[in-house]
């Protein structure tokens, strides 16, 4: 938080000091052409001296009233955005993380409770705030960061003119690893799961497009949402009769598709502390309808308990070991093959080198230099032989 607010005021500072110098520049004016009535030369600074003290007042000080007035109006808006942020922030944590609601029934704890609502929620910056939350049957925590709008930075307030973007929060699950079987999944919007199925490598490693069967999911968006998954038979089991009521039925995702972006259950999330986690993002609603966000959550919530309670049938884990298998196979041996060619490379850059050392010896040294390595390629030839006997 303090390093953005000091980047702030070094941006408006920095500013001010510009345009300070080039108000106070003057106008420059060819010296050579500048005489007075006696035929003296005048000097264009005390030209535009005099016509500075001449002029009336308020056009005097206006350049220095407009900098300080943006000056003004640039730290307004930093304490305004922080302001309004931080009451996104509270109404959030007013909501979901006091005593009695939705998080406070789910978890043994909420956050460090000492001097009211702002200590169940922990500030790392302007616009970000996160939740830690403990004490749950099958994860280890709950960790919720709220990614909200740089509301305190005019420079990103005008960018959302041209691209707007609306407050998110990130979820993130870590699960107990025997509590989690074999599964890497992604259901997101269409340009969303397009891009994570390129930045992720375990969605790249073990996941694949699937079509959702109308007959099996008959009220799935699949219209307006896309599935990757290592297993399309696992997906179909996570998709219970109360996760399509909360989340994914095509009535309840009528509500839901203006806040959901996508999710990510994976056994082999390759960041953070935890390979098993659950890992879900949502645009937020504004404060005043935080409420309404509730169901979203409810929903996050359940999929912990079925992911959890999930089993692997015999046959499905089998599979799951096997392309684990031959992923790591793979990856061992792109690994073998990048550190070949690294060797290849390495010698190929030591033989250059040797070479324009060469060309640059006299033509004794590089008689004696033909001789010592004629001597070492003849006990390489001995050595081998001896080996082969």
């Amino acid at each position: 938080m303090k390093s953005s607010c000091l980047h702030s005021l070094a941006g408006a500072a920095l500013l001010v000091l510009t345009c300070s110098i080039l108000v106070h520049a003057g106008p420059q004016h060819d010296v050579s052409n500048a005489v007075s009535s006696n035929g003296r030369a005048v000097d264009s600074d005390t030209r535009f001296a005099s016509a500075w003290w001449q002029a009336p007042l308020h056009v005097k000080w206006l350049p220095e009233v407009a900098i300080a007035t943006f000056l003004v109006l640039y730290l307004a808006n930093i304490w305004n955005g922080r302001t309004r942020n931080s009451e996104v922030a509270v109404a959030f944590a007013e909501t979901f993380c006091t005593e009695g609601s939705l998080l406070d029934r789910n978890f043994s704890q909420v956050g460090p409770r000492v001097n009211g609502t702002m200590d169940l929620i922990l500030r790392e910056s302007m616009n970000k705030f996160n939740i830690y939350a403990t004490g749950r049957r099958f994860c280890k925590s709950f960790q919720a960061t709220l990614d909200l709008q740089h509301r305190q930075d005019l420079l990103y307030m005008a960018c959302y003119l041209v691209s707007p973007r609306q407050d998110r929060i990130d979820i993130d699950i870590p699960m107990n690893e025997n509590n989690m079987q074999l599964l890497v999944l992604v259901i997101a919007t269409p340009r969303l799961a397009k891009e994570l199925s390129k930045t992720l490598p375990d969605v790249q490693s073990f996941a694949h497009p699937i079509s959702v069967e109308s007959k099996r999911l008959p009220q799935f968006p699949s219209d307006r949402l896309s599935v990757w998954a290592e297993s399309s038979s696992v997906f179909y089991e996570l998709m219970t009769d109360k996760v399509m009521d909360l989340l994914f039925g095509r009535a309840a995702f009528h509500e839901a598709s203006k806040y959901f972006r996508y999710l990510h259950f994976s056994s082999e999330n390759p960041e953070g502390f935890s390979k098993h986690s659950l890992k879900l993002s949502f645009n937020l609603p504004q404060k005043e309808q935080m409420q309404d966000f509730a169901k979203v959550l409810t929903a996050v919530l359940h999929l912990i308990d079925v992911v959890g309670s999930h089993q692997l049938s015999p046959e499905g884990r089998e599979k799951a070991m096997k392309r684990r298998e031959k992923v790591a196979a793979n990856e061992h041996k792109s690994s073998a093959t990048e550190r070949a060619e690294a060797q290849q490379l390495k010698r190929q850059e030591k033989q250059q080198e040797q070479m324009e050392k060469v060309k640059r010896m006299t033509s004794e040294q590089r008689a004696k230099y033909e001789a010592r390595q004629e001597r070492v390629q003849t006990k390489r030839a001995m050595k081998q032989r001896m080996i082969r006997a």
